[in-house]
């Protein structure tokens, strides 16, 4: 996978909004650090492919350890179509609150 980011995707979302095509994908690991063996990690990627076919693509890696955050907080970002530019943005507004 791109940028390294290795793991089962185990949800995935598409949706078309205004031209642009969003693929949100929710992947899970295994920790394999010193720090976090073991543990299961969640990390989220979203793309978005825009009507001339330009593709942009973020990847928020291991921000969760509890599967049902990280899918309530997956849904969340499907629900409200954010795009790859606002993920870090989500995901700073997350751990704030």
């Amino acid at each position: 996978m791109k940028n390294g980011l290795i793991g089962n995707v185990i949800l995935k979302e598409e949706r078309l909004e205004d031209g642009c095509a969003y693929t949100y994908e929710l992947i899970h690991r295994e920790g394999d650090g010193v720090a976090d063996w073991k543990v299961p990690l969640y990390s989220i990627r979203i793309a978005m492919t825009d009507s001339q076919g330009n593709k942009t693509e973020r990847e928020a890696m291991d921000l969760f350890s509890d599967g049902e955050r990280a899918g309530e907080f997956f849904q969340k970002l499907v629900r409200n179509l954010a795009t790859p530019i606002d993920l870090g943005y989500v995901v700073e507004d997350e751990v704030r609150s």
